[in-house]
């Protein structure tokens, strides 16, 4: 009978642990197995799928539109978290600044793109971006510059859908960027301030290095968001002009959604994972090492 109780009292919490097990089991771990064998197989959606091993990777590898759709993720993922980590940390150091004022009406102001839903952005950025008509036309014109067709022209296209994203999730990471800042001790700061070091030395020598888990958080989740960029894509530019902003999200939803090639398009995502992960796992090793 005790031992039956010691069992109990071990299993117990188990017990409740197991809903938790139980549903994510049935909605992440089955579908991600689920997924990677229909990678290995050639499955319309309608008829039963039939294996033909690493076909699917090997026709990715020798397609020219994957290899573009993959070049420009790189190109958009780079181009994004530069510009987006850049912009929230100077951002950061401003409203960090002793002599900021209404520090909590920007914060509030910076962070509100982050509430707007991701395809409400696109929608209103394609308003925002529209040919003659649009708001930036409009105001090129008011000072006589004829404005690129942003979402028709190669180039301009990959520009618009970057500074969309980064407006969007700026204030986000700023906010990430400033909890961070706020933890730096304020008597390094005093102390190198003393020793003569000007403000820039002192946010390169002082500030950045202390502060350096929280921009690896940033970098790392920002990379992972650009390699992912989807919705944005979809809404303005649909992967055009001529796939110069087809990305390999756009292009695995085309290649399952448009062509039903449904394994095709399950090896293509387990491909942009395995991106993901080698490039996380890059970024912790440089961003994340102690130079010390």
């Amino acid at each position: 009978m005790a031992i039956g109780a010691a069992v109990g009292r071990r299993l117990t919490p188990y017990l409740f642990l197991a809903p938790f097990f139980a549903v994510f089991a049935l909605f992440w771990l089955v579908p991600v197995l689920a997924s990677f064998g229909y990678s290995l197989t050639e499955w319309r959606g309608i008829m039963p799928p039939r294996f033909i091993g690493l076909g699917n990777y090997a026709e990715l590898w020798r397609s020219p539109r994957f290899h573009t759709a993959l070049a420009n993720t790189l190109v958009l993922a780079l181009s994004y978290v530069v510009l987006a980590n850049i912009a929230a940390l100077s951002l950061a150091l401003l409203l960090d600044a002793g002599w900021m004022r209404l520090k909590q009406l920007f914060r509030t102001a910076f962070f509100l793109p982050m509430t707007i839903s991701i395809v409400v952005s696109a929608v209103i950025f394609q308003l925002v971006y529209a040919g003659d008509i649009g708001l930036v036309a409009k105001a090129l014109d008011l000072v006589g510059i004829e404005g690129p067709v942003w979402l028709q022209q190669p180039g301009w296209a990959t520009a618009a859908i970057i500074i969309m994203r980064v407006w969007r999730t700026m204030g986000y990471y700023a906010i990430i960027y400033l909890a961070g800042l706020q933890t730096v001790p304020s008597d390094l700061r005093e102390a190198a301030r003393i020793d003569g070091a000007t403000p820039v030395q002192i946010i390169r020598h002082v500030v950045l290095p202390t502060i350096r888990p929280v921009i690896l958080f940033c970098v790392v989740i920002s990379t992972i968001s650009g390699l992912e960029m989807f919705d944005e894509v979809m809404i303005l530019t649909q992967g055009g002009p001529a796939d110069t902003t087809l990305t390999v999200a756009v292009y695995l939803y085309q290649q399952g959604f448009q062509f039903l090639q449904l394994g095709h398009a399950a090896a293509a995502s387990y491909v942009l994972t395995c991106l993901i992960v080698l490039i996380s796992i890059l970024q912790k090793l440089t961003i994340g090492r102690d130079p010390r």
